[in-house]
């Protein structure tokens, strides 16, 4: 029996051209998904308050701002034990007022708006006057910082001006 090429391609080429082509079509949709969960909305998310978190969760931001604190302002670890209650007890509020169906969105954030404030003042009597005036000194640079990048001043974020 002689081989014969073209007569082999041809009865069961096809199939199995055809069945690699089914597969490699098939696969391509697969390799071409996200494996990364999307984010889940919800307390503590950062997307619970319309996304405006941004670059993380709270608690996270919360802990970061600790260490800054604690490294800038040179805090006691009895001023940081403080300030973790302080923290704690306004996340609770928060959580709270986050989870209130009853209350109308604007008013949330008159009262959000009031428990950061709260905390700020009950952070402000942990301090010695010279950790206030580095407190003060930390905040005035963070708000310049924030308003250059919302006039589009220096953040590769901020889309450019039109």
């Amino acid at each position: 029996m002689e081989w014969n090429r073209k007569a082999m391609f041809g009865q069961y080429g096809r199939v199995v051209l055809l069945a690699l082509c089914t597969t490699v079509l098939a696969a391509i949709p697969m390799l071409a998904q996200d494996n990364v969960p999307p984010p889940q909305d919800g307390p503590g998310t950062g997307q619970d308050m319309g996304g405006r978190m941004g670059r993380g969760n709270p608690e996270k931001m919360e802990e970061r701002q600790l260490q800054m604190m604690t490294k800038q302002l040179n805090l006691t670890p009895e001023q940081v034990t403080q300030v973790k209650g302080i923290y704690a007890d306004s996340d609770t509020q928060m959580k709270a007022l986050r989870d209130d169906t009853s209350t109308a969105q604007a008013d949330k954030r008159g009262k959000m708006r009031s428990i950061m404030e709260d905390r700020q003042a009950k952070v402000r009597a942990v301090l010695t006057d010279d950790q206030k005036t580095k407190l003060d000194a930390m905040q005035a640079k963070m708000r310049e910082r924030r308003q250059e990048r919302q006039d589009g001043g220096g953040d590769a974020l901020s889309p450019p001006p039109q």
